[in-house]
């Protein structure tokens, strides 16, 4: 890619390479002005069949127009299309149309090896260590989050459960609003949120300040409003933007901060925590007896 392309748009370095593109390279120009997020989301096979034209032509429309490549392309036209954004709402480029079962399997694999990775670098072992006391120690643990976090925050209520600990989830926002504000100071507020820009989760956060329990949360490592609110803050690293498939990566290295803490928690007493463990085993085993 020549210096020029670093500064100029996708489109703009189409429409100045129009005259020279072959008739098969302007079906490709044609359809990206078209269908500019749509084009985001397709392979070099993909876009090709949408035009009616073959993948060299395709790979040739790339470095016709300058770009070099169809990622640098693609990567200039998200710049282009979402350019009134915020960076974490460009789309991920990752996303294909119909990529391979062998390339799903490599690719979701990697990510996660790497979020997880990324994951260790961005947590504080400190931080971790006094979230699992304050959780151990308090009062009930009132768990909030919506969407993927809310999973993530139905399975800690679970495990604490399991460990005889007293916590509370509930998947309705304004249920979840109603226990916020009636939270007692002995209490813990674990909010779960990866953006830390939830306008549900900053209301509950705001309403257990107000009730002056002590607020855990988790979100992605920048700054966030959710954040701010917080007395401990456990941190994922900005693995993946807001715009994308689903929650992935951020999902699981949530998951992987509350089973970190439930085995801090979980090793604090072992034998407690062994024998509340089997009791929820006979109870949740039709079968068994105590």
């Amino acid at each position: 890619m020549d210096n020029s392309s670093a500064i100029v748009g996708a489109l703009v370095a189409i429409n100045a390479h129009l005259d020279a593109l072959s008739e098969s390279e302007r079906k490709v120009a044609e359809y990206v002005f078209s269908e500019p997020k749509k084009t985001l989301h397709l392979n070099v096979r993909e876009l090709a069949k949408q035009c009616d034209a073959s993948q060299a032509a395709v790979v040739r429309f790339c470095k016709r127009i300058g770009f070099g490549s169809f990622s640098n392309f693609k990567l200039r036209l998200a710049r282009d299309v979402f350019k009134d954004s915020d960076e974490r709402y460009i789309p991920d480029l990752d996303l294909e149309s119909e990529p391979s079962h062998d390339r799903v399997i490599h690719g979701v694999i990697d990510r996660t090896q790497r979020s997880l990775s990324a994951l260790e670098e961005s947590l504080d072992p400190m931080s971790l260590g006094k979230a699992a006391d304050t959780i151990y120690g308090g009062g009930t643990t009132m768990l909030f989050g919506v969407g993927a976090s809310g999973v993530v925050a139905y399975d800690f209520m679970q495990k604490l459960i399991r460990l005889g600990l007293p916590a509370f989830y509930a998947s309705d926002t304004d249920l979840q609003l109603t226990a916020a504000s009636t939270m007692r100071a002995t209490d813990v507020a674990f909010i779960v949120s990866y953006s830390g820009e939830n306008n549900a989760m900053i209301e509950t956060a705001r309403l257990a300040k107000n009730r002056s329990a002590t607020i855990i949360t988790l979100t992605r490592d920048d700054r966030n409003t959710v954040r701010s609110y917080a007395d401990i803050t456990l941190l994922v690293p900005a693995t993946e933007r807001i715009y994308r498939q689903g929650a992935a990566t951020s999902r699981i290295n949530q998951l992987t901060v509350v089973d970190m803490l439930y085995s801090i928690m979980v090793s604090k007493n072992l034998d407690v925590s062994i024998a509340a463990i089997e009791r929820t085993m006979v109870a949740t085993h039709s079968g068994s007896t105590p």
